[in-house]
């Protein structure tokens, strides 16, 4: 009963600071706020400048992420890969499809997920929901994140990833940033990953946009997608890295597309 009396007030508070973010009441979840700008400009300007300061974050290349909405796709090794990546491209806000589960340790993380901006899926499961939430987010200009790998590699090498990402790159035709973040596996120490001031880059690759061959996506042009974006990922990343992207990267070809400012895996956005 008690239980249940402060999920209403939560509720209701939540309805009236913030409004109650409909893709996470549609699965069940409610009293999740929608995202709050405030508390993403706060929060970012501390982050960002203690990835700056304590963590020694190396950005490179983030001015080339257009204006307007646009998936940004990126290996994962690390649980601050999301704040590290908001931080980069701060002010702009990304909204990031991130696993149900986090949403469900409420009452504090998952309320701060949805504060800043993040989305559920339910992975493995083919969710049409988040895919749908995703295309909004897109036609109304958001940045949206995606881990293609859908969890964090214990290894730090790229594993094998699902098709998601691609697909909403193909349905929305918006342009792709891919990005390579190397060193923030040592984050995983915590406390003493600040104290050895862990270095960390993040490297962002000139967009492209994906489009399927025919009206109508098919089977091929997901698989012809997903590589795609996979190589533009790990084109982005040293060898150690690349785990089994590795044979998708030619060096040679992209040391020269590099030196003439193009290194655009797809058609130019």
């Amino acid at each position: 009963m008690r239980r249940r009396a402060y999920r209403w007030i939560t509720r209701q508070l939540t309805r009236l600071m913030f409004g109650e973010y409909k893709a996470l009441a549609d699965i069940g979840m409610m009293g999740m706020p929608n995202a709050s700008r405030v508390w993403f400009l706060v929060a970012g300007f501390f982050a960002r400048l203690a990835f700056l300061r304590i963590v020694r974050c190396e950005w490179n290349h983030f001015d080339r992420i257009p204006k307007g909405g646009v998936i940004i796709a990126s290996n994962h090794v690390s649980s601050a890969d999301p704040a590290m990546m908001a931080s980069a491209i701060y002010p702009r806000s990304p909204r990031y499809m991130a696993k149900v589960e986090l949403f469900q340790k409420e009452p504090i993380l998952g309320y701060l997920f949805a504060l800043s901006g993040a989305f559920p899926v339910r992975r493995g499961a083919g969710d049409r929901l988040a895919i749908r939430e995703a295309e909004r987010l897109l036609a109304d200009g958001a940045v949206v994140g995606m881990f293609p790998e859908g969890h964090r590699s214990d290894t730090g090498a790229l594993m094998q990833a699902h098709s998601g990402t691609a697909l909403l790159a193909l349905r929305t035709q918006v342009p792709v940033v891919a990005v390579g973040i190397t060193g923030s596996e040592r984050m995983r120490a915590g406390w003493r990953a600040l104290i050895a001031r862990t270095q960390v880059r993040m490297t962002a690759s000139h967009p492209f946009v994906i489009r399927p061959k025919g009206k109508r996506v098919t089977r091929d042009d997901i698989d012809a997608a997903h590589i795609t974006i996979m190589r533009a990922i790990a084109e982005q990343l040293p060898p150690a890295y690349r785990g089994v992207y590795a044979h998708l990267v030619d060096d040679d070809q992209t040391d020269e597309s590099d030196r003439a400012g193009s290194d655009r895996p797809g058609a130019a956005a």
